[in-house]
This record gives structure tokens, sequence and C-alpha cells, in this order.
């Protein structure tokens, strides 16, 4: 009977790893390699970029942030983001300034809007009107409840002729009675540079003593007076709208 054959076992010799330092250790040599970056020497001129050490002009800086950029419109013209533009802006109008206004008539409001402004632009020229264009000039009085008689001679009368109650700020204005057609005109008055655009509502018997208008309390005080007796007789310009 013959003998089974004997089991034969390879033995792998160990020597991967060797080899691997070897080869590993040759290519050091081979090419020289040096020791980790983190063991050179730094280089101090790169420290403190921004702060210290700056490579940029502040003013090459601002004129990088305000640069002009060309792009391309829809159409293929040349469009410019970021450039500067010029807006010129035309200097207002010359306005004739008016102080105040009878707003109880919308008669007398719509006449002054044609006259002027009582709101002008700040930086709007003021301007007086031309005193050819039916502007006259004329000796006013002025008056108040106080002044004014009934029939039977009783101070405080308050009713005018077109029965628009007087009162101490009405910006209203009596007419000789000759002019009665006036009654409900708009009338622009003018006193030195003050305008005041009234309504006239009133009559009176004081053409005959030369005088053209009675002024009533909120024209003589917009003028500047404090009292009808303080304001006197005084001269002005004066139109019919």
């Amino acid at each position: 009977m013959a003998k089974p054959a004997a089991r034969r076992t390879s033995r792998v010799i160990p020597v991967f790893c060797a080899s691997c330092a070897v080869v590993v250790g040759a290519l050091a040599l081979m090419f020289g390699l040096s020791a980790a970056d983190a063991s050179r020497d730094v280089d101090s001129t790169t420290l403190g970029i921004g702060t210290q050490v700056s490579t940029v002009e502040d003013e090459e800086v601002t004129a990088s942030s305000s640069s002009r950029v060309d792009v391309q419109s829809p159409d293929g013209s040349a469009l410019s983001r970021g450039a500067s533009r010029s807006i010129t802006v035309s200097d207002p109008d010359p306005v004739i300034v008016i102080s105040a206004v009878d707003y109880t008539n919308s008669n007398t409001v719509a006449a002054a809007e044609q006259l002027g402004t009582t709101d002008p632009l700040p930086t709007a020229p003021h301007i007086l009107p031309d005193e050819s264009d039916g502007w006259s000039t004329g000796q006013v009085s002025g008056y108040s409840p106080a002044s004014c008689y009934d029939s039977e001679g009783n101070p405080g009368h308050t009713t005018t002729a077109s029965g628009v109650t007087l009162t101490y700020s009405s910006l209203t204005v009596a007419v000789p009675e000759s002019q009665s057609h006036l009654l409900g005109s708009a009338v622009a008055i003018r006193y030195g540079e003050t305008i005041v655009v009234a309504t006239v509502t009133d009559t009176g018997g004081f053409e005959g003593y030369g005088r053209a208008l009675d002024l009533a309390p909120g024209v003589w005080q917009a003028f500047g007076a404090s009292s009808e007796q303080e304001w006197g007789v005084r001269t002005v310009y004066y139109k019919f709208l």
C-alpha cells in the first residue's frame, strides 16, 4: 500500500515591508525630499497684508471701487454701469408772492391763483406785478365793526352791502357807492412788497374824501397795522381782477 504524499506547506517570507522601506529610502535619497513646509522659515514680508504692509494705495482702491463697467444692451449698444451722471436743474421762474387771500370766496381764490402764489419755492425769486398792467394808485382808509354805524347811529354794525358779515378777520374791502356793480369782485392790493387779494363786499360814502377803498380789518392787519387808526389813510396800488 503506497504511502500518502506528504502535504507541503509554503512559507511566505515577510519581506514585503522591509522591501518597501528600502524602496522609500532610495526614493528619498534620489529626489532629495526636504523637511515639511511647516519647518521652513516664514517670509515676514507677507505678514500684515491690509494693515502694515499694503500693496495698493488708498487712491487706487477708491478708483477701483468706482470703476466704469461696460455691458451690452439687448440691441447691442454699449451701456455703462457705475458711470457718473450730470443732471441739470433749471432755476425756478420768478413769482409774485401773495401774502393773504380771502379763501371764503372761490372766485377770489381763482383770481389770486392767476396773479401769483401763496406758496413759492424757497429758491424762487420774488417779483412785483407790472404796474402798467391795469394797476391804479389811490388813497385807502380802514374800517372795522367798531366804526360802522347802523341807521340809528349805533356802532358795531356788521352787515355789509352784500350781506356778508364784517368781522375783525375779514379780508374784504368797501368801494364807493357809485361802484356798487363791483360787489363780489376780487381786488388785489399792494402796499410796499405785500400783496393781498380781497373780495369787494361793501360800499361807503368816502369817495368825496378822495379815497378809493376802505379796508376791512383782515386787510390792514395783513399790511402790518394793529388798528384802523394806526393805518389811517395810505397810498396803495390796486387792481380789480
